[in-house]
């Protein structure tokens, strides 16, 4: 379904840096963004609830949320996700999850070249997808995976603009194999409260809360017990 008229709430904790948000519309309310110094769980309530204020909106005013789904750190997006989940059903509200990589390639999807976005996962693989501008919903156009860099390398899109988490390693490999691609601007490659609305909108995704669950990669680690 659609956004319903009102504001509405955005999470994303999909990596160390959380970013909140309050949008009516197309006009960001207010925003916040911050390093989570102890953990999701302790900060993030906390957050939500200053965010609101500082946008002069309260819990029972809000008509919808969206969060990132991922792909990230699982701690953060467990958190993220499941709190996005608590409110809209006790606020009785539709939620909206929107990929990290989509999500991070939106601003910069033009039509004049394929858009790569990356999330450095660890260990010399990242998380990775491309993406080129339509008229409606951006078009895929390689879907999100999971890779070693090299794999990453060779499977984008010739002449791609790439943005995220471009490691330098990443960097490197990319232009020892490749010409014609480019960085974003650092200053330019961050997430928007009002773009994830905005995706959240095109993919006409606000609906049940439990059809959300986090985007993986990879299966989550278990630990394993000591009982026996």
């Amino acid at each position: 379904m659609t956004a319903p008229a009102g504001p509405v709430l955005t999470i994303d904790t999909a990596s160390a840096e959380a970013t909140l948000g309050v949008v009516r519309g197309d006009e960001v309310l207010a925003e916040r963004r911050w390093m989570v110094e102890t953990n999701y769980s302790r900060e993030l309530l906390a957050g939500i609830d200053g965010a609101l204020r500082d946008g002069g909106v309260t819990r029972d005013e809000l008509a919808a949320i969206a969060v990132d789904a991922g792909p990230g750190g699982y701690g953060g997006l467990r958190s993220g996700v499941a709190t996005a989940q608590g409110l809209a059903f006790a606020l009785d509200v539709p939620l909206a999850a929107v990929s990290r990589l989509e999500l991070a390639a939106f601003p910069h999807l033009d039509g004049a070249r394929p858009v790569v976005a990356v999330h450095a996962a660890g260990g010399n693989r990242v998380a990775w997808a491309a993406y080129l501008a339509t008229a409606a919903v951006p078009a895929v156009l390689v879907e999100a995976r999971l890779e070693g860099i090299e794999e990453c390398v060779a499977g984008a899109p010739a002449g791609a603009l790439w943005c995220g988490e471009v490691t330098a390693e990443l960097a490197s490999a990319r232009d020892a194999a490749r010409e014609g691609d480019a960085d974003v601007v650092a200053t330019d490659n961050v997430r928007r409260a009002a773009d994830l609305v905005r995706l959240a909108r095109l993919h006409e995704a606000f609906g049940d809360p439990a059809l959300v669950d986090v985007v993986y990669l990879r299966p989550p680690p278990i630990t394993r017990s000591t009982r026996r």
